[in-house]
């Protein structure tokens, strides 16, 4: 998978999985420049094991969700999915919650920074 498919599938994943409680963090998201947080050096590399946690999680669940035919046993596979994510996010060390989803939505939004965090991400994980 491309970086680029990663950090697509990634932040809404984020989205997906914060769904719930993105009203409560509605005001603190407009507190967190993701740009600016995403210029530490640690904080990026923090976005990318968080990033890779979560995809984790992800595929994890997709096969079981898509091979179930019970559409309450579906939800209930995506609400544990959700629930995962967020674990997996808040797990990482080094970033919070309302910075992986700051630094995501930026990403979304800057082609230049998510060159970088491709970059980073290739040099890191993939040997580039």
């Amino acid at each position: 998978m491309s970086f680029k498919k990663f950090l697509a599938s990634t932040a809404l994943a984020a989205t997906m999985a914060t769904a719930p409680v993105m009203v409560p963090m509605a005001m603190a998201q407009d507190q967190i420049d993701g740009a600016a947080i995403a210029a530490e050096s640690d904080m990026v590399d923090a976005f990318i094991e968080a990033a890779l946690a979560v995809n984790e999680v992800r595929e994890g669940y997709m096969a079981q969700i898509e091979a179930e035919a019970d559409q309450n046993a579906q939800m209930e596979m995506l609400e544990a999915a959700d629930a995962a994510m967020l674990q997996a996010v808040e797990e990482t060390p080094g970033i919070t919650l309302d910075e992986y989803i700051a630094i995501a939505n930026a990403a979304a939004e800057d082609p230049e920074l998510a060159a970088e965090i491709d970059a980073r991400f290739t040099e890191a994980h993939m040997g580039g």
